[in-house]
């Protein structure tokens, strides 16, 4: 189906009038008409169209279902395709009738003027279009209302506890800098070069945490703040990424020494069995 053109449902009893109505419709101006002779065949049609279609021209006088019949269902299962009412002579309370169920305009039978109703043809699917627009306008500043408060909510989370963080770490720092120090004087040498390995590996997780959270806190304030730089961001990466490095270095040489040591005091002991 060419999309450039729109595609209308004409929904009448009378065949020859919809048949014709439908034969302007598309030599005059390129719409696209499929034509139901019910208001249940309508149905069936609204049901199987792969695209759905653009307007429905819906004829109001039809035996069993009649087209506020229709579009009471069509309400019922929101659906949102525009309606324009064709009403008899003397209808004007079924148009306005329509109109509350959610027809978009109405226009009489007798009096239907091929080129005023393609006229309102267009207009009626333009003010459609112009109300998904706005109503998608709405949906997405709801979203961007609900995402700000949400933020908000995350901000003062991690206000509250980044003091809380930030003093744990500090204190984790200062007694694995301190508190082993006489710990191990009081060690033999084996087992002090074990628990001097297992402190440096303490101190780099610790280091490594302490680096990520910041970064992370880092990226959040650069959202909350707005800033759009990506190069901002990789700053930030490239600063994290660099300090983990250097940790991991910092611990693999303090490794490297502990077996060195380790090794020398078990070579030196093993002398001293020796003599003995």
């Amino acid at each position: 189906m060419n999309r450039d053109s729109l595609h209308l449902l004409l929904v009448d009893d009378e065949e020859s009038f919809a048949k014709v109505l439908a034969l302007h419709l598309s030599n005059q101006y390129g719409y696209q008409t499929t034509v139901a002779f019910s208001a249940r065949e309508a149905i069936q049609c609204i049901g199987s169209a792969q695209q759905g279609f653009d307007v429905i021209l819906l004829d109001y006088r039809m035996p069993e279902m009649t087209g506020l019949n229709l579009l009471q269902w069509m309400l019922e299962q929101k659906n949102e395709t525009p309606v324009i009412m064709l009403t008899a002579a003397g209808s004007e309370e079924v148009a306005v009738e329509a109109m509350k169920l959610g027809a978009y305009d109405y226009v009489r039978k007798d009096l239907v003027d091929i080129p005023h109703l393609n006229i309102l043809i267009k207009g009626t699917h333009e003010r459609h279009m112009y109300r998904v627009e706005e109503a998608l306008e709405q949906e997405k500043r709801k979203e961007m209302a609900l995402n700000q408060e949400a933020t908000e909510r995350v901000r003062n989370v991690i206000n509250a506890i980044t003091p809380t963080v930030n003093t744990a770490f500090a204190y984790l720092a200062v007694n694995l800098e301190k508190d082993p120090v006489e710990l191990l004087q009081r060690l033999p040498d084996k087992e002090r070069e074990s628990l001097n390995a297992i402190l440096k590996g303490i101190e780099q997780n610790v280091q490594t945490l302490e680096t990520a959270i910041r970064g992370l806190l880092s990226l959040f304030q650069l959202l909350y703040a707005h800033h759009s730089e990506i190069h901002e961001i990789e700053n930030i990466r490239h600063w994290v990424e660099t300090t983990l490095k250097n940790v991991g270095e910092l611990t693999a040489d303090n490794r490297v020494v502990s077996s060195i040591g380790t090794r020398s005091v078990g070579k030196a002991g093993g002398e001293e069995n020796a003599e003995k």
